[in-house]
Order: structure tokens, then C-alpha cells, then sequence
């Protein structure tokens, strides 16, 4: 259990839907005391989304919340740059590493924009994971690994050492194996925040979908409700491919900070719907 706060930081791309948010009576109210935090940046208008949602769930757990609107996606991905900035620097000092996971969609190209010409993140201390992946072999044009190689690992001038890159492993026998094989990853190189614990990442980044999805998590799907895994599989995605791996509810929350990071002019009214 988390002994701090938890945090929510909405990072958004219009501050016409934002303005209007009640943070008081978001979802996104702490139901626990624990030391993580919300953070959510995107611009913004699908469908209203589901109150199974993960974006939802995620709301009724994170006591610190944090909206940070941009005109553009340009401003999202500078705002969401200094802040990941910052909280390397203060995890690196801390504690000698940083740990993140992010999400694939169009996440790595707003979290990477910026943070890719820096002279002053000490990249060789990071400890990147993956918050989902799709059991696809990495270099398919699927895979959320291919996508961060693109947008940030292969342009580095101080790189990641690829012992610090954990990817899943495209040879398991199964999603099944895939999943569990990546939690033992999780579980042996990001420490959890007390004895006993769930692994505790630094940061998570996390995309949202017009229907409310992150991760590979879904509005409605029996995945949501996963207690007892921190990494589970899926065979049956709405979205394609339908065969992933992800981060499950309770590892999501246990991140010291989590941002959600939503741009698009679909997302305005989902994001309205999510924060109350």
C-alpha cells in the first residue's frame, strides 16, 4: 500500500472542454491514501464514456488531481515533457534510476516530441517498460516497442542501454505466457513501494481511446475486474490486434504518478464524461 497521495494530472489540448471540468466530483477522487498521482494533458470530443471504463476507475482512485490544457498538441507534448523532465531528475537523484512505462497509439509521439532533444534527462538511468503491448513481433508496424524505438530510443544521442528496455517476448508460447513472463520482468527490476507491495513505477504515461480505453484495457470487458494479476493477457481486443498483453488496474494504480494524455478533436465530451 502506498503511503503518499495520489495525483491526477489531465494534460489537455483545448481549454474550452476543460475549463468546465468539476475536479471536485471527478472520478478521479481518491477512494485510499496512497503517494501516487493523476496527471492527465491532452486537447480536446466520441461517444460519452463508459462508466466501466478504466479512465473512469482510475478517477475514483487518485487523490491529487492536476489538469493541464494546451491550445495545441504541440503545447500538450512541451507541457508533458518538462514534467517528465522533472520527475526523472527527481527519481534519479532520489534514487539512482527511473522507472516509466508507456502506452503505444499516438502516446510516444506526444511524450517524445520534446524530451528526444535533451541535453539534461539522464537517459542511461532510465528503466523503460511498456503499460501494453500487442503479440505482434517488434519490429511489426503493431508494436508499441517499434513505436517508441522510432519516436524516442533510436534517436538519442546519450541512448538507453537495451538491458534497461523491457520489451515483451515475442517467442512465448502464448498472450498467456507472454503476461506472465513480463510480470516477473516488472516484478524483478521495479521495486514496489513497501514490503510486499505491488511494483511501483516512477511514471506511467497512458493514451486514452474515443471509447475511454487505456492501456488494453476496455470499457466493459471482464479484464477490468483482474485483482490478482499485475500483467494479464488478452485474446479478444475490440481493437485490433486482438491478441495483447497489459498492465492490469491495480499495478496502473500503484505508479507513484500516472498521466493520462488525450489529444484529438474526438475526446472533449469523453473527457467531460470521465472528470464529472
Amino acid at each position: 500500500m502506498l503511503l503518499a497521495r495520489s495525483t491526477l494530472l489531465l494534460l489537455l489540448a483545448s481549454a474550452r472542454a476543460a475549463l468546465s471540468f468539476s475536479l471536485t466530483a471527478s472520478p478521479f477522487t481518491a477512494a485510499r491514501s496512497s503517494p501516487n498521482r493523476l496527471c492527465a494533458f491532452s486537447p480536446v470530443s466520441p461517444p460519452l464514456a463508459s462508466r466501466s471504463s478504466l479512465s473512469h476507475r482510475l478517477t475514483t482512485t487518485m487523490s491529487t488531481k492536476e489538469v493541464k490544457v494546451g491550445k495545441t498538441a504541440a503545447d500538450v507534448s512541451k507541457n508533458l515533457g518538462e514534467y517528465i523532465e522533472k520527475l526523472s531528475a527527481a527519481a534519479v537523484t532520489s534514487r539512482g534510476r527511473f522507472t516509466i512505462g508507456f502506452s503505444g497509439g499516438s502516446l510516444p509521439k506526444l511524450a517524445c516530441g520534446d524530451i528526444v532533444q535533451s541535453s539534461t534527462i539522464a537517459f542511461d538511468k532510465w528503466h523503460v517498460f511498456f503499460v501494453d503491448e500487442r503479440c505482434v513481433p517488434l519490429d511489426h508496424s503493431d508494436s508499441n516497442f517499434k513505436s517508441l524505438q522510432e519516436q524516442l530510443l533510436s534517436k538519442l544521442s546519450t541512448p538507453i542501454p537495451a538491458a534497461q528496455v523491457f520489451a515483451y517476448d515475442p517467442s512465448s508460447s502464448s498472450p498467456e505466457d507472454a503476461a506472465s513472463k513480463y510480470a516477473e520482468q516488472i516484478s524483478a527490476h521495479v521495486p514496489a513501494a513497501s514490503e510486499g507491495g505491488l511494483p511501483c513505477f516512477d511514471l506511467l504515461l497512458l493514451g486514452m481511446g474515443e471509447d475511454g480505453h487505456t492501456a488494453s484495457l476496455f470499457p466493459g470487458h471482464a479484464l477490468l475486474g483482474e485483482g490478482a494479476k499485475t500483467v494479464a493477457h488478452i485474446l479478444d481486443s475490440p481493437k485490433p490486434p486482438p491478441e495483447r498483453i497489459t498492465m492490469t488496474y491495480p499495478l496502473i494504480k500503484a505508479a507513484k504518478e500516472v498521466a493520462v494524455v488525450a489529444a484529438g478533436g474526438g475526446k472533449a465530451t469523453l473527457l467531460k464524461e470521465i472528470l464529472g
